[in-house]
């Protein structure tokens, strides 16, 4: 090629803007590779997070997804605002389409489940990363759980793609992306680390650790160390075409170079093997998951209730709990945990962390000691271990631990909002991790300041403030002997309703008499009959009891006295329950207490109270009911244990007070409705009427509200696509030709720059007419340049002229786009911004 002939290129070369590398070249295809090596480590580093076959199907499809997105974005040339809005779409659609079917299996029953599938999974994208957290590994396919890993793959190999596709000076921030990527599992994951395994004689400790960080690293290295090579080479080419030919490098300088690039990968291999298992059995690795809040820790624990009968069998009931040493006068009892929460199955402890009347918070650590308070010390026995921190309700401030965990108790140390349980959320030693227990245990010890006790009995309720809390469907037997004892919904009511309860009720710890038993046996007494007693208080065990009462009652006669009427067997555990529910189901608010009674409560039959030593045998449960001005009355509820049941089988009657049978056939019967000449038939228009017009207003609601959201969404998009319309009808309107054609040149270099073709006006005209590469604008600028510089101004019919050489022009840019292209476009918010960058100057070389 001559020189004559090399000018020019080198010319066009100047004026014309870069278009960048293609999205196939090979420095966007090694980028590509990074991101599925990424994609890779990040499956391997989730893997004990799920431990599913299925998150393979998640990586695999979140990859495609993702890099399939990227890729269709670099091709079809979606740039600016335009551009982001429909990679975000695609995005979302692509997401929606694949959720279920890939994360949600479970969901794929029926065309409504598919939806509240759909729903979930959006819905996961919110919430899912604290269900990470709260469910024990692995999570395998449970419900949505594998939500965030869906979304974290495809959000990686999306941003990933976009940054490698077409390779840029930004491309490497793509290993901060598949670093990210990896990090889920780390953060999510277990602190334990994957067993070592021997390859030969050599053992390889943490081989998973090691695979992802080594990997990862060599991953990343390698191919930052690719990509400058082959920029170097594709630099060098377009530096030398056509003018120089250039020879191939010497074997030294080729060896040199490919052993620098060997030599830092082997580094980094070298460093990674030996540096993470070292660093990973000498530091303690800590995970996400194992910076558990109070609340969690709370909603994990078991209740405390279902433990309650263990402290009774032989070898606990004399096992020392708690041992106290101190002034406790004033305070009757010392409670382990208030459990104001029933799901059916159990009474537990409510913790919300987004309820204010539930959150655990910490107390200050200084106490003003009063005149009437009480200040003791509790050391914790042999007999107990766990989350609950015995304590007053009453308590000042936070306890003063001692002993060589103190530190630890007193930064985990937390209190509910009402201050009715104390908890410590500090791990038992020897435990670690998510799953490690906390609490107190033997020999820990702390010193209590606390007001006295203010113990209110029932006379203090007055009204229920509310009906019945209970389902009186899911508790018949309960609601049937609450009707049977005929007494008013108030406190003197539920007062009645208590005594009864405990004094037909026959006190019991076991199931059976056993050798485990004879210890709390041997308590009550010679003249004690020993019966089986079922554990638990769920609503079957609550409605057997209450069972028992109901045919008991209903089998002796109106006439019976309470001796007659013992048929419930339990223990605290069933009774307090029972009573928690009986307030309920009267309208007040209830809750379950268990812990130990001192020695200046009142004393119940049954129950041992604490002096210097609270063993097994002394726990206790009672149930606090709240008023409609939120004070609390403490109910005790132990039943008694002298007169045993007599249960009587149906067809029986006690012979000194006889019974008159029930018969369920002479009931009060209503009359039958009055037949009409309307049949059934002519009536029932009238109530699908109505229900077709609430089905219509329900319909236009959500319809409303649904085009108002989309209006809101909408809204940015609609003021850009008026202010670009108000633009060029501005610029059309001008009065003097010269300035509407200098607008027209205007609107034209806008839309070249929202088409992409010009990156933004250059110094002159001519350099952009030339950087664009289009006829037309050649055109213009020179109609420009004489309208401008002419010595005659121009004419009305000039201005036309170049306004319709602007929508040619347009009309031709938009003849060669696809539906989504031009979106793009007219969405692009590019030529707003042209104004405040700098011009590009394009400097056209001489011929030589």
């Amino acid at each position: 090629m001559s020189a004559q002939e090399a000018a020019p290129s080198r010319g066009r070369r100047a004026d014309r803007p870069e278009r960048g590398p293609s999205p196939f070249d090979t420095a966007s295809l090694l980028g590509l590779g990074y991101v599925v090596v990424a994609v890779v480590l990040a499956t391997i580093a989730a893997w004990p997070v799920y431990a599913s076959p299925r998150m393979l199907l998640v990586a695999a499809v979140g990859l495609a997804l993702g890099l399939g997105i990227a890729i269709l974005a670099r091709v079809l040339r979606w740039r600016g605002l335009g551009g982001a809005l429909l990679v975000v779409a695609a995005a979302v659609v692509g997401y929606a389409l694949v959720v279920v079917p890939v994360a949600i299996p479970s969901a794929l029953g029926s065309p409504s489940r598919f939806l509240d599938g759909v729903r979930d999974g959006f819905v996961g994208i919110v919430v899912g990363w604290k269900q990470l957290l709260t469910l024990a590994l692995p999570l395998g396919e449970y419900q949505a759980v594998l939500v965030p890993f869906l979304l974290v793959i495809l959000l990686g190999s999306l941003v990933g793609g976009l940054l490698v596709v077409p390779d840029r000076s930004w491309s490497p921030l793509a290993v901060l992306v598949g670093f990210g990527m990896t990090a889920f599992g780390i953060v999510f994951g277990s602190s334990a680390l994957s067993a070592p395994i021997w390859i030969g004689p050599v053992q390889v400790p943490a081989p998973r650790e090691l695979l992802v960080g080594v990997g990862g690293l060599i991953a990343a290295v390698g191919w930052l160390l690719l990509r400058s090579r082959s920029a170097r080479r594709i630099a060098l080419q377009r530096a030398t075409a056509g003018t120089v030919q250039r020879a191939g490098l010497s074997g030294w300088v080729a060896v040199r170079r490919r052993a620098v690039a060997g030599g830092l990968v082997a580094v980094a291999l070298v460093a990674g093997a030996a540096v993470a298992p070292a660093a990973a059995e000498l530091a303690d690795r800590s995970a996400l998951r194992d910076r558990i809040d109070p609340e969690l820790a709370v909603r994990q624990a078991p209740s405390p209730l279902t433990g309650y009968r263990a402290a009774f069998t032989s070898d606990r009931i004399d096992e020392p709990w708690l041992e106290l040493d101190g002034d406790t006068a004033g305070v009757e009892r010392v409670r382990i945990a208030t459990l104001d929460e029933f799901d059916g199955e159990m009474f537990q402890v409510a913790a919300d962390p987004a309820d204010a009347d539930t959150r655990f918070t910490r107390l200050p650590r200084a106490a003003i000691r009063g005149a009437d308070d009480a200040e003791f010390e509790l050391t914790v026995g042999d007999g107990y271990r766990g989350l609950w921190v015995p304590a007053p309700l009453g308590l000042i401030a936070a306890p003063d631990f001692s002993g060589e965990r103190a530190v630890a108790l007193e930064d985990g140390f937390h209190r509910s909002a009402d201050g009715a349980t104390s908890i410590s959320i500090a791990p038992l030693p020897g435990s670690s991790g998510r799953d490690a227990e906390r609490g107190l245990t033997a020999g820990d010890r702390y010193r209590l300041v606390a007001h006295a006790d203010e113990t209110r009995g029932l006379d203090v309720l007055g009204s229920p403030a509310t009906q019945s809390a209970l389902d009186e469907e899911s508790y018949p037997a309960l609601t049937a002997w609450v009707e049977l004892q005929a007494q008013p919904r108030t406190a003197e009511g539920l007062a009645t309703l208590v005594e009864r309860l405990r004094a037909r009720g026959y006190l019991s710890h076991a199931a059976t008499d056993g050798e485990a038993a004879a210890g709390w046996i041997e308590r009550m007494g010679s003249g004690y009959a020993f019966l089986p007693s079922y554990s638990g208080h769920s609503t079957a065990r609550i409605e057997a009891l209450f069972t028992q009462l109901v045919d008991q009652q209903r089998l002796a006669g109106e006439q019976a006295s309470d001796a007659e009427l013992v048929a419930g067997v339990g223990d605290d555990e069933q009774f307090s329950a029972a009573v928690a529910l009986l307030a309920r189901s009267l309208g007040y608010e209830s809750r379950v207490v268990l812990g130990f009674r001192l020695a200046g409560a009142e004393e119940v039959d049954g129950v041992e109270r604490c002096d210097e030593v609270c063993p097994g045998g002394a726990l206790t449960a009672w149930v606090e009911v709240r008023s409609p001005n939120g004070e609390w009355a403490t109910v005790d509820v132990t039943p008694q244990h002298e007169v045993a049941p007599s249960f009587i089988k149906e067809g029986e009657q006690l012979p000194q007070h006889p019974t008159r049978p029930e018969r369920p056939d002479t009931d009060t019967l209503d009359p039958p409705p009055a037949q009409s000449d309307a049949s059934e038939a002519e009536a029932a228009p009238v109530e699908d009427a109505g229900t077709d017009l609430s089905l219509l207003f329900g319909v236009l609601k959500w319809t409303g509200l649904g085009l108002a959201a989309l209006l809101c969404l909408l809204l940015p998009l609609l003021a850009l696509l008026a202010a670009k319309r108000w633009r060029r009808a501005a610029r059309r309107r001008e009065s003097a030709p010269e300035v509407r054609i200098v607008g027209a040149w205007d609107e034209l270099v806008d839309r070249y720059v929202d088409e992409g073709v010009i990156p933004g006006e250059s110094a002159t005209r001519a350099a952009t007419a030339r950087a664009s590469g289009r006829p037309a604008a050649a055109a213009l600028a020179a109609l420009v340049e004489r309208a401008v510089f002419a010595g005659d101004p121009p004419s009305p019919a000039d201005a036309d002229a170049a306004w319709a050489i602007v929508d040619q022009e347009t009309t031709a840019l938009r003849s060669r786009e696809g539906a989504p292209r031009r979106l793009a476009v007219t969405l692009s918010f590019a030529s707003f911004l042209r104004s405040i960058r700098p011009a590009r100057v394009l400097i056209e070389e001489p011929a030589r």
